[in-house]
């Protein structure tokens, strides 16, 4: 039975059109513990002030691949009890919202797509009470040039796209980051479960 699931799983998968499915990793912002983009969770010393990273993944606007970025908007909800304490761009750059949770910023110059797989727009410093299932969540800036949408402004072309972006959760509603280490505390639960009708 298990295994009649995952092949139907796949087969539908791959049923998906070609564009449907690299549409599903177009265009995302996500939050991470480093740069390349790999680190969603992590666990670590309670009251401690650590690093994250936002980053664009696969930034693809109606002329292709973008090459150039001109600034982003989001807004950044922390997870209860933890606090932005500030925010730095890899080159010049204006935040018209000046706030780090509130972002609306543009570059000085354009800044270069490094990698499809993540391209740093914002280092983000935070004082974090440690582990906390809430996690923190990447949503529209306040006020966006798209309403109920974050997004980026796309140099490559010389019109200067505005391209719309959803957080690599799939929802502003669900988390892009947790300090603590969710899913493996997950994993191990299931396989104590599963352990018992061994």
């Amino acid at each position: 039975m298990k295994t009649f699931l995952a092949l139907s799983a796949m087969l539908a998968v791959c049923a998906l059109p070609v564009d449907s499915v690299s549409a599903l990793s177009e265009n995302l912002f996500g939050l991470y513990y480093d740069q390349a983009a790999t680190i969603d969770e992590i666990e670590i010393s309670p009251n401690s002030q650590q690093v994250l990273y936002l980053v664009v993944i696969n930034p693809v606007s109606d002329n292709g691949g973008v090459q150039m970025i001109g600034g982003f908007e989001c807004s950044i909800l922390p997870a209860a009890g933890d606090l932005l304490l500030g925010v730095n761009f890899p080159l010049v750059a204006v935040n018209i919202n000046g706030t780090a949770d509130n972002l609306m910023v543009g570059y000085g110059q354009g800044l270069p797509v490094t990698s499809g797989n993540g391209t740093t727009l914002a280092t983000l410093t935070v004082l974090t009470l440690g582990n906390n299932p809430e996690g923190y969540l990447l949503q529209p800036a306040s006020p966006s040039s798209h309403p109920n949408k974050m997004a980026y402004l796309d140099l490559s072309s010389s019109e200067g796209l505005i391209v719309d972006v959803l957080p690599v959760s799939g929802s502003h509603d669900l988390p892009v980051f947790f300090f603590g280490d969710y899913t493996v505390e997950e994993d191990r639960k299931w396989g104590d479960v599963k352990s018992i009708y061994r």
